[in-house]
């Protein structure tokens, strides 16, 4: 069976997040076709409820037809279970990809409905772009009492699955202790997570825990946890808001913080313990318009003093094969100079490689981000 996965703003990353968890969850795949935001995969079985494991993925499809004849995608439509629900009155969407076969889906559909009795409304996108918005989806209960069909190329897919923002952000804001500056978003944290290829009951480290989001995120994965950070607040908040998750998500697995700064988490953490470290580091003051040369020069130098210290330390406290998923800044002047903090001769001088890293950028983010995933040399 073939399915579509739809990805948010960052599908290179989404697409690494993806196959490694299904590589982690043993479910074997088939890469079909990539392009832009979309990704088409042949799996034999899929749970849609894997959505909820993802950060990057909006919405899984499952392909109906691939046709590009009409009279066979008609034939392939009338095999397919389009409506599975039990109410009389419904919405539909169709995301048009290829606008080619749209018209007709609008004709075949409301020719559909009227011949099952069913009052539907069809709702097409009211901004410029095509997308149904994943909220929409959700808010309308969709996928239980709706129906969306998702045209690409010559695939016609039904969505099966949505992720929900709402979820995430009662999770976000739900809990007791927050500070915006130094968290980074729950979505974020899924990815990052999910492309260390940390397995369930595994032990995951976080030297710079902040608040606790990607603590929190790893607990709800049955993934263990260590998080640590020099300021006594920070861990303070983190243990209101781990305490809280275990009561309110009823998660199993244990987590520890420690009040340290990173040169001595040597001290607290078992050697050749952890399985994956995933971390997104103190990356400089906060700041409200673009540093100087000299200011943005002055963070790289103190930022580098501090990373060396974190790679000293896990050259220690890592497992052989224990990935390293961390993020560092490239910083953007008001001269209009870029200045990257480059990690690649402190990884090098502990024995360390970078494998892959990717460029991210935050909604509303003065700073660049680069998504580093760093092993051992072998």
């Amino acid at each position: 069976m073939k399915y579509l996965f739809i990805f948010g703003r960052d599908p290179v990353i989404s697409k690494l997040e993806l196959e490694t968890y299904l590589k982690n969850k043993n479910i074997s795949y088939e890469s079909i076709l990539f392009s832009k935001n979309i990704y088409v995969l042949e799996i034999k079985s899929l749970n849609p409820k894997i959505i909820e494991g993802l950060g990057g993925t909006v919405k899984i499809a499952q392909v109906i037809s691939e046709s590009s004849k009409l009279d066979e995608i008609e034939y392939d439509l009338e095999r397919a279970e389009l409506y599975l629900g039990t109410k009389n009155k419904l919405n539909y969407y169709i995301t048009a990809y290829n606008e080619r076969t749209q018209s007709f889906l609008e004709d075949y559909l409301k020719a559909y409905f009227k011949k099952q009795r069913l009052k539907a409304v069809y709702k097409k996108p009211k901004h410029e772009t095509i997308e149904a918005e994943p909220s929409q989806l959700i808010k309308k209960n969709i996928i239980e009492e709706g129906l969306e069909i998702i045209t690409f190329k010559n695939y016609i897919a039904k969505t099966i699955s949505v992720y929900n923002p709402f979820d995430l952000k009662k999770r976000d804001l739900g809990r007791p202790e927050k500070d915006f500056l130094k968290s980074i978003s729950i979505r974020l944290a899924k990815i990052l997570i999910n492309i260390s290829g940390i397995k369930e009951n595994e032990v995951l480290l976080d030297p710079f825990c902040g608040v606790g989001t990607i603590l929190q995120e790893a607990l709800l994965k049955q993934i263990n946890v260590i998080g640590s950070d020099s300021d006594k607040i920070s861990i303070e908040q983190s243990e209101k808001n781990l305490k809280w998750l275990k009561i309110n998500y009823k998660v199993n697995t244990n987590f520890k913080l420690i009040n340290t700064d990173c040169r001595l988490l040597s001290k607290y953490v078992q050697r050749n313990s952890i399985n994956a470290v995933v971390t997104e580091p103190y990356l400089g003051p906060y700041r409200l318009k673009l540093p100087s040369i000299r200011e943005a020069s002055n963070t790289v130098q103190e930022l580098t003093v501090i990373y060396d210290n974190l790679f000293s330390q896990l050259n220690m406290l890592l497992k052989k094969d224990a990935p390293i998923v961390i993020i560092t800044p490239i910083f953007k002047t008001y001269e209009n100079k870029i200045i990257p903090l480059n990690i690649t001769n402190i990884v090098d001088k502990y024995g360390f490689e970078i494998l892959e890293k990717f460029d991210y950028m935050p909604p509303n983010s003065k700073i660049l981000r680069v998504i580093n995933i760093i092993k051992r040399k072998l």
